[in-house]
């Protein structure tokens, strides 16, 4: 049943999408047919020419003026926000676990057919290396200590050989091991610990309050800055109205203003979606070379190669430990965090500054609820945090093997 449901939201999806899409095509191509920079279409034997000749293609061309293109294009891209929004809010609620707790899967036929390819490339070198070491010790002279290193090489290259053949199977056993770690850290995906909860309620707050902020940056143009539109609307006397606004730009705020906000939820996808799948297909990478990371770090002049590959698959295979570890850090600092600098500091629109200027609550001030836009700077810490934590791993953590 749940299944039949999943699907069904699915398709649902998919059909929306599908109509945003088709919706943003058809408003982009027909204001480009209709704007001022393409008014020859309109000559007479064009087709606009000849509607306009017509009482019902003449009403309609008026609604179709690049001003109220320009207006639905804003309606569209505030539309666009909501539904992106949502979406992306609701997925990470769902499914935050899931995601940091993925792993790629080794035993897949590409994967695994890649691996033993490579380790079958490295079996004849292993043998030769073998052969070349066991010639030098039986019948090549040498001093005492020559011998002792060459008799160790012997045995590393015999339990390198070993490791190598099986070298897919110690991968999954890695990122077995570290996904263990992980779940033991932020539980189960149907039942995750609570500072995951206060983590993912936070981050989809977070996303929520900024389509807030993107639709109210909106508003004043779709209120005010349709004139054009309102000229062929019922409404049309208010046009002088909304174009005196216009013009004055007292309350115009363009579409690009948005842009601070829009790269706040675009830094939340790739923290969370985006570094987690480069993270999924760096594991395969390393999965697909860790035959060769053993092979060098055999020999002595190869070896620092091989240490430098171990430690990047050590790191990447780790990289859900420090991410689990990064949710725990964000939860209790917003936990503790003292309520006057987490209500007061950050970016939005501040209502606790308009309640003490009016002297009563509104809402969504200090004394009305949370505060539907604005973002704490703890939030906003929280999700740079998010995204910079490969980074911060990687510069603390290489270098950690021995030479």
């Amino acid at each position: 049943m749940a299944n039949s449901n999943n699907k069904k939201g699915n398709r649902k999806r998919k059909i929306i999408t599908t109509v945003i899409i088709l919706l943003f095509l058809f408003i982009n191509l027909t204001h480009t047919a209709v704007s001022r920079e393409h008014e020859a279409v309109r000559m007479a034997g064009g087709v606009l020419g000849k509607l306009e000749k017509s009482k019902l293609g003449s009403f309609f061309l008026k609604l179709f003026t690049k001003e109220n293109f320009e207006f639905a294009q804003r309606v569209y891209f505030s539309l666009f926000v909501w539904y992106g929004t949502n979406n992306i809010a609701e997925d990470i609620n769902k499914h935050f676990v899931d995601y940091i707790l993925k792993n790629p899967n080794i035993h897949t036929s590409v994967t695994y057919n890649l691996i033993r390819y490579f380790v079958s490339i490295l079996y004849p070198l292993y043998i030769l290396a073998i052969i070349v070491t066991g010639l030098y010790i039986l019948f090549m002279p040498a001093s005492p200590l020559g011998r002792a290193r060459a008799k160790s090489l012997f045995g590393k290259l015999i339990i390198s050989m070993v490791l190598v053949s099986m070298s897919p199977y110690l991968m999954i056993t890695l990122l077995t091991f570290t996904q263990q770690i992980t779940k033991e850290i932020l539980g189960d995906p149907e039942s995750p610990r609570g500072y995951v909860k206060i983590a993912t309620e936070e981050f989809t707050s977070a996303l929520y309050k900024m389509r807030n902020i993107i639709i109210l940056g909106n508003t004043p143009n779709l209120i005010l800055g349709g004139g054009a539109f309102l000229e062929t609307s019922p409404f049309h006397e208010l046009e002088k109205f909304g174009e005196w606004f216009h013009h004055n730009e007292w309350v115009e705020i363009e579409t690009v203003w948005t842009a601070p906000p829009l790269l706040f939820i675009v830094l939340l996808i790739i923290g969370i979606y985006g570094l987690i799948a480069f993270r999924y297909f760096m594991l395969i990478l390393w999965a697909i070379l860790l035959p060769f990371t053993i092979f060098f770090s055999s020999f002595e002049f190869t070896k620092g190669i091989g240490r430098t590959m171990l430690e990047q698959t050590l790191l990447w295979s780790f990289l859900q430990v420090f991410y689990a570890i990064i949710i725990i850090v964000f939860a209790i600092g917003i936990t503790v965090a003292p309520q006057d600098i987490y209500n007061n500091y950050g970016i939005g629109l501040n209502l606790n500054v308009i309640e003490n200027y009016l002297g009563h609550s509104i809402g969504g001030g200090s004394s009305g609820g949370e505060n539907p836009f604005f973002i704490s700077i703890f939030t906003l810490s929280g999700v740079f945090l998010l995204f910079l934590g490969p980074i911060i791993m990687f510069t603390f953590f290489q270098k950690l093997l021995p030479p």
